[in-house]
């Protein structure tokens, strides 16, 4: 198929990430330890103004932000949160405040957020992303996006993330996107949604029209491999309730450059036949080395 060639065209085409001396890589490990003292001071930083509506958030009382996330792995074996906020309709600034909070299931505050961020643009969506170094334990997160003293929209997350760790079989969760392509920059070593040189925006709400491109991407982490070095997938898609699906079928599982054991398996389904409504995409990967399967889902909705 015409998508499955672009879709591993795309996968190849990742720039090589790796730091080359150790100047590199100490300025990645610099960035991640600067990332987390700002964590921790950011506390101090945010406005009552902030804080008091982080407290007095209520879903459903003000425009929402539309949340995105999932859990990884960065080359450096550091779990972090991938996080996308995506604003309400209508026209955005270039750059707003993220302010946020998150706490454990005991309450307490484990990340405190309160930075300028840039509003990037995918069609005629809007968004900030952040990557979060917290624990991966369940967690609830309130976060904000301001112009100056106005609050824009806000969200609450509940975080309930898989364990993640170096070295295990594992397939990501699935991401639904109508934007994957190549960064035009070096990928840091926690930029979220970046798989080796490839950015895989998600896509707001999940919720497309039957005339997108609906992209599916999942990172597998540490299969099996063959004695050439090569892992050897399938992979069988379903569409609830429209009763699409079919066997299971050869899957190219593409190296993802600077990030060893890591592999990215993307491809585009038609979604034009479908009508509106909501559905679930379930795509069980079977690594055929280990005999390994895992099943991953995602909601999708078609507006028309």
């Amino acid at each position: 198929m015409i998508e499955a060639v672009l879709a591993l065209s795309i996968l190849a085409q990742t720039a090589e990430r790796t730091p080359k001396t150790m100047t590199d890589a100490e300025r990645m490990n610099d960035k991640i330890i600067a990332s987390r003292e700002y964590d921790a001071n950011a506390r101090n930083l945010l406005s009552k103004k902030f804080s008091d509506a982080l407290d007095a958030f209520s879903p459903g009382t003000q425009p929402e932000l539309v949340a995105s996330w999932g859990e990884f792995i960065a080359v450096d074996g550091r779990p972090f949160i991938a996080l996308q906020l995506a604003l309400p309709g209508g026209a955005a600034p270039s750059d707003v405040m993220l302010f946020g909070r998150v706490n454990d299931e005991s309450g307490k505050t484990i990340s405190v957020i309160n930075e300028k961020r840039e509003v990037q643009t995918s069609g005629s969506d809007k968004f900030v992303e952040r990557s979060l170094a917290l624990p991966l334990v369940k967690s609830t997160g309130t976060f904000g996006l301001a112009r100056g003293s106005e609050i824009l929209a806000m969200t609450r997350v509940s975080f309930d993330p898989e364990p993640v760790a170096q070295g295990i079989p594992a397939v990501s969760r699935l991401i639904v996107s109508s934007d994957v392509h190549v960064m035009a920059e070096a990928q840091g070593p926690r930029d979220p949604f970046a798989f080796g040189g490839t950015k895989v925006v998600p896509k707001p709400g999940a919720q497309f029209r039957r005339s997108d491109a609906l992209w599916l991407f999942a990172e597998l982490r540490n299969p099996a491999l063959d004695p050439s070095g090569a892992p050897h997938f399938t992979t069988k898609l379903t569409i609830t309730p429209a009763n699409i699906g079919g066997p299971p079928m050869p899957a190219e599982a593409t190296p993802l450059k600077g990030m060893a054991g890591h592999y990215g398996i993307g491809n585009t389904i038609d979604i034009s036949r479908l009508r509106p409504g909501d559905y679930t995409v379930r795509v069980v990967f079977t690594d055929l080395l280990s005999k390994q399967a895992f099943t991953r889902e995602a909601a999708i909705h078609i507006r028309d």
